[in-house]
């Protein structure tokens, strides 16, 4: 009899945040902008690697501030089409995308509240709290950090990163806003883009939904003897299978852990990147 327990999304173990920071950087130096060296080097010796993206809406864990960034550069090419239309480049594309918030670098603290177990007992918990150290604002103190660190940006890559939240975090500024997507529209990319990334890819309900879903397949046969990635179709969208060790060129959805007796096994379900689908 197989049991079946998920994992992965509400929590990256160590290993999987330095190999998204790897990632991360490589993505960052293929860009050769001047001053990204010592960008790379600012964010290396703060908190961002381990930073949550927020307190509690989105990515609020350990190493969700670099999960969060590499999501929406992903969700970036969701919108191939104004790429297109807007002649962005690639390095346009990667340094508005993975540096959009790192106004929130040095922002968060953790916190203890007493609440009860199961068995009814009072513990400690942890949680986030904000400190924010340089309230220089959102978009606009990404964009102070980032050429305080030396980084060559253009008007329309500083527009974006300004913009990225559109009235969400301005409320103070919702008479411009349309003014300011009027005169740089790219803005608008990389605004759908931290927004899908926000409540679809990030959002737990969905996730909930997806395992349902997977759940509803016949996983069981699918584990038979699974040595290597096999596929499977869920709404016609196919996703891949796979033992903890293999390696695919895709997005890591989810994890499972299957329990068979006295072994537990882990396996990981992966998406191409423009699936279509909300992760």
């Amino acid at each position: 009899m197989y049991r079946f327990l998920f994992g992965g999304n509400s929590y990256m173990e160590d290993k999987e945040i330095f190999e998204k920071w790897e990632q991360f950087k490589d993505l960052l130096k293929s860009t050769n902008r001047e001053g990204i060296e010592n960008v790379i080097k600012w964010l290396d010796e703060t908190d961002f690697k381990f930073a949550p993206a927020s307190t509690q809406y989105h990515s609020s864990e350990k190493g969700g501030l670099l999960k969060h960034s590499l999501n929406v550069y992903y969700h970036m090419y969701d919108f191939d089409n104004l790429i297109k239309f807007f002649d962005l480049p690639e390095d346009s594309i990667i340094l508005t995308a993975l540096l959009h918030d790192v106004c929130k670098v040095q922002t968060y603290e953790t916190s203890y509240r007493n609440t009860k177990n199961e068995e009814g007992q009072w513990i400690k918990v942890p949680y986030y709290t904000v400190n924010d150290l340089m309230p220089y604002g959102h978009g606009e103190k990404s964009v102070i950090l980032l050429l305080m660190q030396g980084l060559k940006l253009n008007h329309i890559e500083c527009m974006m990163i300004r913009n990225h939240m559109g009235a969400f975090r301005d409320n103070q500024y919702l008479n411009d806003i349309s003014h300011r997507f009027s005169k740089c529209p790219q803005s608008l990319i990389l605004h759908y883009a931290d927004m899908l990334s926000t409540y679809t890819t990030e959002s737990l309900d969905l996730q909930n939904r997806f395992k349902e879903k997977l759940l509803g397949k016949n996983i069981t046969e699918c584990l038979k003897e699974l040595n290597k990635p096999r596929t499977v179709q869920i709404d016609g969208m196919e996703y891949k299978l796979a033992p903890e060790d293999a390696e695919v060129d895709n997005v890591k959805v989810i994890e499972m852990m299957v329990a068979n007796g006295e072994h537990t096994y882990k396996y990981k379900v992966y998406a191409p990147h423009a699936d279509g689908l909300p992760f």
